[in-house]
């Protein structure tokens, strides 16, 4: 019973998430809309995350979709920081964050791949590698390169918080899809890493133009 509703609270909670994802990414120009639908996909991600840990935790669920969750929890919090702090050096709470999570990713990758609990390791060496990175990327801008990288700010928020929607359409597919593994896992990361190409080039270009 509970664990059917943890599976109808993530399930709901993801679907919704994703139609907001989408509407935010098509009214990227409008920042009250964006705005304000940012904010509902932020309190859905949030339950979409917790209902994910609940189901690895005690209800035995796939570590493919763990890994999901993990990096869609990871990215979704720094990258909704990232429109707080601004140019402003992160805390010691995202500090701590980080290196929670980084150490989190390394033991369970190691773990999985040990194991053998999934059946396309190429699907998680990408998918532990891109959290990875995002994770050092912080760390270095945390104890290093404040200052040379705080004007990213922008930048990161695009790519961290379509990355999120990315692992959640990535775990949509999955689910729904499951002939077509690991292509409706992949499919959804390469949408998503055209559409973070696509937003950060644009933004890149405008500032250019407003400097002139």
């Amino acid at each position: 019973m509970l664990h059917q509703l943890n599976i109808i609270v993530h399930l709901v909670a993801g679907s919704i998430a994703i139609i907001l994802g989408i509407i935010a990414i098509l009214k990227n120009r409008n920042i009250p809309i964006h705005r304000k639908v940012g904010t509902y996909f932020k309190y859905l991600l949030v339950i979409v995350v917790c209902t994910g840990f609940l189901g690895f935790l005690f209800f035995q669920q796939e570590p493919f979709f763990l890994m999901l969750t993990l990096i869609a929890g990871y990215v979704g919090y720094t990258g909704f920081r990232n429109i707080q702090l601004k140019e402003n050096r992160a805390g010691g709470v995202d500090l701590l964050i980080s290196l929670i999570s980084l150490s989190v990713t390394i033991w369970y990758g190691g773990y999985v791949i040990h194991h053998r609990l999934v059946a396309n390791p190429v699907v998680v060496y990408s998918t532990l590698g891109a959290l990875v990175f995002v994770i050092s990327y912080d760390l270095l801008k945390y104890f290093f390169l404040h200052e040379r990288l705080k004007k990213w700010w922008l930048y990161e928020h695009i790519y961290k918080v379509i990355s999120a929607f990315s692992a959640m359409l990535s775990a949509f597919a999955g689910n729904v899809l499951l002939d077509y593994h690991p292509y409706s896992q992949i499919g959804p990361s390469l949408i998503c890493t055209l559409l973070i190409i696509y937003f950060i080039v644009q933004r890149a270009r405008a500032n250019v133009k407003t400097k002139y």
